[in-house]
């Protein structure tokens, strides 16, 4: 087996990097074609989804067109081209009407039906956690992970010491 190592590994990375939501949506528009000429490429990151539709979008039945598009195009390539696609998106925080504050995916619920499935990445006390919160085939559940410089690996806590409601 061949040595694997950083510069390997990243020599195998395509990267774009987009300034706006105009020009995430002209790369969006040509990566089936990009994924035909690198028919080896199986994994598909998109960080952050909402990073340009969050801010300065006064018009959000626009941007809701714009993200649908989006997902509809990235679904389709996902299942044409056998691809893993995932995409981040940010959490903000909203108060309820006793002024308690909890979490929320930034782009809303709009955006949260075009998910198939959505994993959310927390830290509590220093111990991290990965929630999946919608899957078409699995029920919600949390399970707390560490990250080693060998990778993603199950954590060595105890889980009965931790609180009963995940973070």
């Amino acid at each position: 087996m061949k040595e694997l190592t950083v510069q390997k590994m990243l020599s195998r990375v395509h990267y774009k990097r987009c300034s706006d939501h105009t020009e995430l949506i002209a790369v969006v528009r040509v990566l089936s074609e990009f994924i035909k000429c690198h028919p080896r490429i199986k994994l598909l990151v998109i960080d952050s989804i909402a990073m340009h539709f969050r801010y300065d979008f006064e018009d959000y039945m626009l941007r809701n067109r714009l993200l649908n598009k989006i997902s509809r195009v990235l679904i389709q390539l996902a299942s044409e081209q056998q691809l893993a696609v995932v995409l981040t998106n940010q959490m903000t925080t909203k108060f309820g009407e006793d002024k308690s504050s909890y979490t929320v995916p930034a782009l809303g619920e709009s955006w949260a039906h075009a998910c198939t499935y959505r994993v959310i990445l927390t830290c509590n006390n220093g111990i991290r956690f990965a929630t999946l919160c919608k899957s078409p085939a699995h029920k919600e559940a949390t399970v707390p992970y560490q990250i080693l410089k060998v990778g993603i690996r199950d954590t060595t806590v105890n889980i009965c010491l931790l609180p009963s409601e995940p973070p």
